[in-house]
This record gives C-alpha cells, structure tokens and sequence, in this order.
C-alpha cells in the first residue's frame, strides 16, 4: 500500500470518535488549488484550525454521481504532528 505525507494542512472538521478532515492547499501555474483529506485516527484530538502535518496509508474512493466524479482521499493508520514539532495526541 501507498503512503502519503502532509505537511502543515490545517483541521477543517472534526469526525467525532473516527478522526479529522484537513485542506491542503496548492498554488498551480498562479492558480490555487484545495484538496481535502480523510484522516483516520481515533487516538489524535486536533480542533479546527489547528496546522499539521501527516502521515499514513493512502487509500482512494471513486464516486461518480449526476455525471461528476468525487474523489475521497484518506489517510489510515495516520501519525500525526503539530506543526510546531509537538507528536500527537494533544
């Protein structure tokens, strides 16, 4: 399995006893980019708009509905680290 690091992504949800959601964002050719990520882990307690950076296992799910595609990207088995260098949970 893939895995996949992200640095400093800041918490936009809490999945109360499953995890977090965070967003990366990515500037592409002057244009900005947001992504949104899964990550999956009941131990850490981040609150919304806290900065980290993660890492685990890669996972992909394709949904496609009305003509549109989603892609829901999750992390499992994730560590994760605040952004000022303290190790999770906090």
């Amino acid at each position: 399995m893939a895995t996949i690091e992200l640095e400093n992504v800041k918490v936009t949800r809490i999945i109360e006893g499953y995890g977090f959601e965070v967003q990366e964002t990515r500037l592409v050719k002057g244009e900005e980019y947001k992504s949104w990520f899964t990550i999956w882990n009941k131990e850490v307690k981040p609150q919304v708009g806290d900065v980290v950076t993660v890492s685990g296992l890669y996972s992909l799910k394709v949904d496609e509905y009305e003509g549109k595609t989603r892609y829901q990207i999750s992390v499992n088995n994730a560590e994760v680290m605040l952004s000022d260098g303290a190790d999770a949970p906090f």
